[in-house]
């Protein structure tokens, strides 16, 4: 075992000023007015009707914020909608409106943050990420953002931190029925019901969302070659015809689209009983979703007379559907014995994934191109113990302490599948983890806080299924490994607030980085077939800042928080592609820095603001994220920044509330902004701006009326992609579109007609292009519910 790495700093400059940031609080602030007294001022949450976020002290002893569903209902929204309101966190939908969606927490890659409902882990070993749009969130309580420090109550040692969905409390007589439809089909509803039972209360939850998403908007890479001039003065049309029209069939491609396949639609169950010191919860989802295509620009086909546009074109129509089916289920319980709080939880998880494409190519056939069956079986038992002692003292703790042990086997078949095949039927591992965290509060110093935490953690085997296994060591197995990380806060009297944390991380690969997912992704092995063993990340992180609540008038109040931070993260996991196959490696070392800022103003009673701004840059510090040849970023494109992907340099989010007839009358305006992301070392997403207009009117006797619009001006399938240069290939005396087709190939065909195809040309231009999967548009809402 390696000795504890909980206080270790690097002699980087960057390393050492987070760690001295770390303790600068506890010297330079000891002097505040407030020692003497021993009291302290928390950042006190403003409710905003509307929506709110609040700064909750007691979570954690670092960054947290909370949002609540209940705030924005009827207005449409999913559990990433909600977080995209608070700062350092950018939600993904990797394939569009309604399809797998992810989460990065200060510019982390999305397997590196832990989701977690009702504490229990989501994140399995079958996903590289958790997927974030199968979570209802009509019976959700509260979603908590840890972006510092991640309590000793959650499991793990998570990167990038951590996000808790808390589902609601049943209590007392209680109910609600909500009924919503909105553009291109989409439609909600939920129904929840509290009714006491056995001494305590029962909560029913049923909800409903379904969305056919089939949008339109424009290919720009086809309208772009209808105006392409090549360097010399040649038209891309005049020199070789119409090349957006397909010279097999003679149909123009369009450049009016129609998004195909985007459907979706889930149901969700919810059981939860509860008393003072039990309680039994029992989830079930059920998802059908299809995959869309990715938009093609025109290095995949539009702009080249070539035979693969009809293939082009059934690609677009293929039916790839994905069903998902999870069932989840807790038995907890937790008692207090004076000081010293005990609880223990019993957790079952079992999750199938299948995926069917009802229009595959019987000629092809590769392996998981008709379908694919993943199950997931998890076991869990997790134990806590809390003790708070020394109050009134010089030094007063509450000391916590975390154990869980978790059982996963992954089960698995796909089609195509060969004996020859390296393909993984069955995959078993067992997660341990023992966390340890002391807040000591220092009342010479003003009810300075400290918080220390200590982790170990370990990941078994055996690992099977595979000639190239173990590729985790000799047994299958990572020995235990050691984490940690120290907290800061101080509050004054006057309302400020500064704070600041330091810690180390680890994440282990999980099955698809490390086995392949049977479509495209292999395990990895060097051209002799030998294991190339996948090595966990590891990182550090950190964060420094201040803030302030109080009142600035009579009718004013309001707060802010700033904050900077840093992460580092060694032998990062990212995907290396192939024309054959891609599969997972270590890409070496990256550096993410940025600034966070986050408050709240609300005058009266009359109106409510809420902002947030996250600016950020995550690269490559030694070369990495490597390229077909096995050429780095770095290599290829010498003095340039390698970014790391798919996390935008800037996100900022902003709602104002208005409040009339007494609070009756809730209207809202909300902007939201995502800068530039970069998904390749010289291309990127270019910025996209939306702005949501509603309103909300209590009627009577419990019913409440919503309505609205989202993204008013129709910006998500406008968004474009940039530093797409792509080397066009043109000809001088080639046939016409129009010559008649025998063998499928142009120039076969000129030849057989007595022509001359000529020499191909090519330049290398930028057409203007889609990002890969845009993102639905303008769509009004509308809901009515009703509570009792």
């Amino acid at each position: 075992m390696r000795p504890p790495a909980l206080f270790r700093c690097a002699p980087r400059t960057a390393n050492a000023l987070l760690c001295a940031a770390a303790l600068i609080p506890a010297a330079a602030l000891a002097a505040d007015s407030d020692s003497a007294s021993g009291t302290e001022t928390a950042l006190a949450p403003i409710r905003v009707t509307g929506s709110r976020i609040d700064l909750r002290e007691e979570l954690s002893p670092g960054v947290v914020s909370v949002a609540y569903p209940d705030d924005v209902k009827g207005e449409h929204k999913s559990i990433p909608e909600l977080l995209d309101q608070i700062p350092g966190v950018y939600v993904r939908r990797v394939s569009g409106s309604g399809s797998y969606t992810t989460a990065t927490i200060r510019g982390s890659a999305p397997s590196q943050v832990n989701i977690y409902i009702d504490g229990v882990p989501l994140n399995t070993a079958s996903e590289t990420a958790a997927d974030l749009s199968t979570l209802p969130i009509s019976n959700v309580e509260r979603v908590e953002v840890y972006r510092g420090t991640t309590p000793a109550r959650f499991s793990g040692a998570p990167i990038g931190g951590a996000i808790n969905i808390v589902t609601k409390k049943p209590a007392g007589f209680s109910g609600s029925v909500s009924v919503g439809a909105r553009s291109f089909g989409g439609a909600q509803q939920s129904a929840n019901l509290n009714v006491p039972l056995l001494g305590g209360n029962l909560l029913i939850g049923l909800d409903n969302d379904r969305s056919d998403g089939d949008f339109k908007y424009k290919n720009y890479a086809v309208g772009g070659l209808k105006n392409l001039v090549f360097g010399d003065g040649v038209s891309y049309l005049a020199d070789s015809g119409d090349r957006t029209t397909d010279i097999k069939t003679g149909r123009t491609i369009p450049e009016e689209r129609r998004r195909m396949n985007n459907k979706s639609e889930k149901q969700n169950v919810l059981l939860k009983w509860q008393d003072e010191r039990f309680v039994l919860k029992f989830a079930q989802t059920d998802m059908e979703r299809y995959l869309p295509a990715v938009v093609l620009t025109a290095s995949s086909g539009i702009g080249a007379q070539t035979t693969d546009l009809p293939w082009v074109d059934t690609f677009y129509r293929q039916r790839r559907q994905q069903r998902i089916e999870q069932q989840e289920g807790l038995a907890g319980w937790r008692d207090n014995f004076g000081n010293l709080g005990l609880s223990l939880n019993l957790t079952w998880l079992d999750k199938n994934q299948t995926f069917r494409n009802l229009d595959f190519n019987p000629a092809t056939n590769y392996i998981g191109e008709r379908w694919t069956d993943y199950r997931t079986k998890r076991y869990g038992i997790a134990g806590d113990a809390t003790y708070a002692f020394g109050d009134g003292g010089a030094f007063s703790h509450l000391f916590e302490i975390h154990a869980e042990r978790y059982w996963e086997t992954l089960f698995s078949d796909i089609s195509g599948r060969t004996p020859a095949s390296d393909f993984i039927p069955e995959f078993r591992r067992i997660k341990t983890n023992l966390q340890v965290q002391d807040t000591v509060t220092v009342a010479a110093l003003g009810n300075l806080q400290v918080t220390p935490i200590g982790r170990l953690e370990k990941l078994e085997g055996p690992v099977i299924g595979s000639r190239w296994s173990p590729l985790a060591g000799p047994a299958g197995q990572y020995d235990w490994e050691p984490t940690g990380s120290l907290s800061v806060k101080k509050h004054f009297t006057s309302g400020w607030q500064v704070f600041g944390n330091y810690g180390n991380y680890i994440r282990y690969p999980n099955f698809y980085e490390i086995y392949g997912n049977g479509i495209g992704y292999v395990p990895g092995a060097d051209s002799n077939g030998r294991a190339i063993q996948l090595k966990p990340e590891t990182g550090r992180n950190g964060d420094f800042g201040f803030g302030w609540d109080g009142r600035l008038g009579e009718k004013l109040r309001g707060g802010f928080r700033l904050t900077y931070f840093q992460r580092e993260a060694d032998n990062a996991i990212t995907l290396y592609a192939t024309p054959l196959a891609a599969k997972y490696i270590n890409s070496g070392d990256t550096l993410t820095q940025g600034v966070e800022l986050e408050g709240k103003l609300a005058w009266s009673d009359r109106a409510d603001l809420q902002f947030a701004v996250t600016q950020q840059e995550g690269r490559y510090v030694n070369g990495g994220w490597y390229y077909n040849g096995g050429t780095s970023g770095t290599e290829r494109f010498p003095g340039k920044t390698v970014h790391t992907l798919y996390t935008p340099l800037l996100v900022a989010n902003a709602r104002l509330n208005l409040h009339f007839l007494g609070g009756r009358l809730t209207t809202y305006v909300e902007g939201k902004h995502t800068g530039r992301t970069y998904t390749d070392v010289t291309s990127w997403e270019n910025s996209l701006t939306t702005f949501d207009l509603g309103a909300h009117y209590k009627i009577d006797k419990g019913w409440r009326l919503s309505a609205g619009v989202i993204d008013l001006f129709d910006a998500g399938p406008r968004q474009t992609a940039g530093g797409r240069v792509t080397a066009v290939p043109y000809n001088r005396y080639g046939c016409t579109p129009s010559a008649p087709v025998i063998t499928g190939d142009p120039g076969t065909d000129c030849a057989i007609m007595g022509g001359t195809w000529g020499s191909v040309y090519s330049e290398l231009r930028e057409v203007k292009s889609n990002v890969g999967y845009p993102q639905q548009g303008r769509t009004f809402y509308t809901t009515l519910a009703y509570t009792f």
